[in-house]
């Protein structure tokens, strides 16, 4: 048996059901991360050339690459009428939303992050593995 990595109030699991509302690709300004194989995997769905990609979509930050945003509110590069153009290959980080360990890590900061996602407390119960895994991925794409 293996010991739980995130906080016991999670281990019953948490209710949530992407509403596909897009407000999690919005808000104040911040870093979309994405991994070289994410790089590859988003220019080859838009049928683009590596280079191509990266002088429209990314930006260096560190020794890192973060998708653009629009510059006039921050929303993500590829959201579109409230839906993301490159949803089947999305970044991990887009993926395991809202699955972060910074809103599992209390009940409290759960409930601040359903204050922007409508789709946290609505829907099935998400079983605990389900989140773990979710929030394994994006700490080892952290990494």
């Amino acid at each position: 048996m293996s010991l739980k990595m995130l906080p016991e109030w999670t281990h019953d699991g948490l209710q949530f059901e992407c509403s596909g509302c897009g407000k999690c690709c919005t808000g104040s300004p911040g870093y979309t991360w994405v991994s070289e194989d994410e790089i590859v995997a988003i220019a080859n769905y838009l049928g683009l050339g590596l280079q191509e990609f990266a002088d429209r979509y990314l930006r260096k930050v560190g020794s890192r690459w973060s998708l653009k945003e629009d510059p006039q509110n921050f929303d993500c590069v590829f959201l579109k009428d409230n839906k993301c153009e490159v949803y089947t290959v999305r970044p991990t980080q887009c993926r395991t939303f809202p699955w972060w360990l910074q809103n599992l890590t209390s009940e409290e900061a759960w409930c601040r992050a359903a204050e922007s996602c409508e789709g946290i407390g609505r829907g099935d119960v998400v079983p605990y593995e389900t989140i773990e895994e979710n929030a394994r991925q994006q700490l080892n794409e952290e990494s």
